[in-house]
């Protein structure tokens, strides 16, 4: 994985890294204790700005997010994220992120798979050294999460592509290998 951070303690960045997959993975199956325990607790300060446009202003909206998502029967497999920066200072910090998330829709109470739908995503994750009452434990506070552009849509003053830079590319790393 590569990404810059600036000089911070290694397990801080460890911590945060795991809070990061905890939050992603917890997307499969829409486990709400794996997710609620990567958020400050009770989590009244907690905001999100979630993919479907809406804003969730604590805690308790984000489980009924997840109630209600959990009740439609889609589910979304492993996301794929790539991890574009992060930034620790102090008792603060920043992620960015790409993610590609493969989203299915369900027919029947078998469970057979019926549609699947890629998501592409960014998202930008904002961490305090505060677990909501008061203890310096590593928690996200803020989530923002918007829509990729298209594989194909060249970037407005280049030529490159989604598809062309891969998912998670920084200009401070070499262009993946093409395939022929």
């Amino acid at each position: 994985m590569q990404f810059m951070t600036r000089t911070a303690p290694a397990e801080d960045i460890e911590e945060i890294l795991r809070l990061n997959r905890e939050w992603w993975e917890s997307n499969i199956g829409y486990d709400i204790p794996r997710m609620a325990a990567v958020f400050p607790s009770p989590g009244e300060e907690y905001l999100m700005f979630n993919f479907n446009g809406h804003p969730y202003f604590n805690m308790r909206e984000k489980v009924a997010l997840w109630q209600h998502y959990r009740a439609s029967e889609d589910f979304v497999g492993t996301p794929e994220v790539r991890i574009m920066r992060l930034e620790v200072r102090g008792d603060t910090a920043w992620l960015a992120c790409e993610a590609r998330i493969d989203e299915i829709g369900l027919s029947d109470g078998e469970h057979a798979p019926d549609t699947k739908n890629t998501l592409l995503v960014r998202a930008t994750e904002i961490y305090h050294r505060d677990n909501g009452e008061g203890l310096p434990q590593w928690r996200m506070w803020h989530t923002h999460i918007s829509p990729l552009p298209p594989d194909d849509e060249p970037r407005p003053g280049f030529t490159d592509t989604m598809r062309e830079r891969g998912l998670g590319w920084v200009p401070w790393q070499p262009l993946p290998a093409r395939e022929a």
